[in-house]
């Protein structure tokens, strides 16, 4: 029985893609997207069904170079330094020396190289300017710049599509085609805006790899920079239906009593309690010595019971539970939290 050459290399295509995207939690559903982009950008400018679908395969592995990527770079969900970003610009030189190891993907690899490039010569990673970059490449740069920018990242919300195709206008003839942007703007201006953007991890294995930068070295639950992450993409996707906030008072006479290793074991321990208090991981320490816990349904709060459950064996310290139904308070960061913070005198 004959496969067809082509059948053969679309599910190459798609384990890559997969791969990918197991890589790199950030780039859930992002090859996928930009593949489609630049296959519709292609076809708006005419070019033949042959390079639609060279543009569509291409989208598809245009970061495969990222599998050389460090993942504590390629992971890392906080700003780049500069030396971590030049390390990061090495994935498009990278993926055309991935794709140069199979004979009937040698095509693919000068347009992922380059898909970085800028139209005025100021890109990377041969500061090709101009008409020198390849067309698919000048496309894709094009597709994946649109992508990133109307995708929640954990340091940065999304534009609208209609605050991405101003700053496209605004680098158009710098970084991109100044001709490919016209057509490329009256694409996305007819595209259907998802408002489920995420690069969000979609599993708790993916969460842990991404809380990798965001564990609490002492309470080993999530720190707050973290918290905001899950906020931001809760204002989409509805996750979380309530919230409580623990605050533990007293903490600094605490530590000035029985010193900071005491200190650090109890909130070591009360971290414990919450975690089989609550059943739930999504667990976060704040202002030093609070908690805030996200839950995915509402919840029935005795909040005395609570007090004596989490308090238990630590009678010199004060903890108060305040509950929150997240529908009824627009929490955005965890600084939000800090209106409702108490405070209370030792007794």
């Amino acid at each position: 029985m004959l496969i067809h050459k082509h059948s053969i290399e679309d599910e190459v295509f798609e384990m890559f893609s997969s791969i990918i995207e197991k890589k790199d939690t950030y780039t859930a559903g992002h090859s996928r997207r930009v593949a489609y982009f630049s296959s519709s950008i292609a076809k708006r400018l005419h070019l033949s069904e042959e390079d639609q679908k060279i543009a569509f395969h291409a989208g598809l592995l245009h970061d495969i170079g990222k599998l050389f990527t460090p993942e504590s770079i390629l992971l890392k969900p906080r700003r780049l330094t500069k030396k971590e970003f030049t390390i990061i610009q090495k994935h498009s030189e990278d993926g055309d020396k991935i794709l140069s190891y199979l004979s009937s993907f040698k095509q693919y690899g000068s347009i992922i190289r380059h898909h970085h490039e800028y139209y005025d010569g100021n890109g990377y990673p041969d500061k090709l300017c101009g008409e020198d970059i390849p067309l698919l490449s000048r496309i894709i740069s094009i597709a994946d710049a649109f992508d990133a920018m109307t995708t929640n990242r954990i340091y940065k919300c999304r534009k609208t599509t209609h605050e991405s195709i101003k700053e496209l206008k605004k680098w158009s003839g710098k970084q991109f085609d100044p001709k490919i942007i016209e057509v490329a703007i009256e694409f996305f201006q007819s595209y259907q805006e998802s408002s489920h953007v995420n690069r969000m991890p979609y599993s708790f294995i993916e969460e842990e790899r991404l809380a990798f930068f965001y564990k609490d070295t002492i309470a080993s639950v999530y720190t707050s920079e973290y918290l905001n992450y899950f906020l931001q993409g809760n204002v989409e996707m509805n996750k979380f239906e309530s919230s409580c906030l623990i605050q533990i008072h007293t903490m600094t006479e605490y530590n000035r009593e029985f010193g900071w290793k005491s200190g650090n074991n109890l909130i070591r321990e009360i971290a414990i309690r919450l975690k089989i208090l609550f059943q739930t991981h999504y667990i976060f320490r704040v202002f030093g010595d609070d908690f805030i816990i996200l839950n995915t349904q509402h919840i029935t709060l005795d909040a005395e019971l609570l007090n004596e459950k989490i308090s238990t064996g630590f009678n010199q310290i004060n903890i108060s539970v305040i509950y929150f139904p997240l529908k009824d308070f627009a929490f955005n960061r965890w600084e939000d939290y800090e209106p409702y913070l108490q405070n209370y005198k030792r007794k």
